[in-house]
């Protein structure tokens, strides 16, 4: 009898502790809040060259492979968020201030897709 009592508390504690294990699922901030933070990204059409850029809540933005911006600018480079819409601001070192725009294609947790003129995508996924 205390065998079959054993095996019931086990089974009881076995299946109560799977449910404490589900996670809730994600739901990712507006884009302008979701796109701070470190991230991988790569072009859909070149997917295997990968680039690390980061944005700091200040609106400033690094773009170690060139990414978003190329590599010839000076730095700061600073970014700014309009609904569903990423700029971006910098000086190149010979041809003066240059803004380049991004629509956000979808808007994930972890994930985020940009638009670049309908041309290409480009995949961030987070750090």
């Amino acid at each position: 009898m205390l065998k079959r009592i054993l095996i019931f508390c086990m089974v009881v504690v076995a299946t109560s502790s799977c449910e404490k294990d589900k996670e809730k699922p994600c739901v990712a901030p507006v884009f302008g809040k979701n796109i701070i933070g470190t991230w991988t990204g790569n072009f859909e059409l070149t997917p295997k060259i990968k680039a690390g850029l980061t944005f700091s809540e200040n609106g400033q933005f690094e773009d170690t492979g060139g990414l978003l911006f190329g590599n010839k600018n000076e730095s700061p480079l600073t970014w700014t968020v309009k609904g569903d819409s990423l700029k971006i601001t910098g000086k190149f070192k010979d041809k003066g201030i240059k803004n380049y725009s991004f629509s956000a294609l979808t808007n994930t947790c972890d994930s985020i897709v940009l638009d670049v003129e309908g041309i290409d995508k480009i995949f961030l996924k987070r750090k």
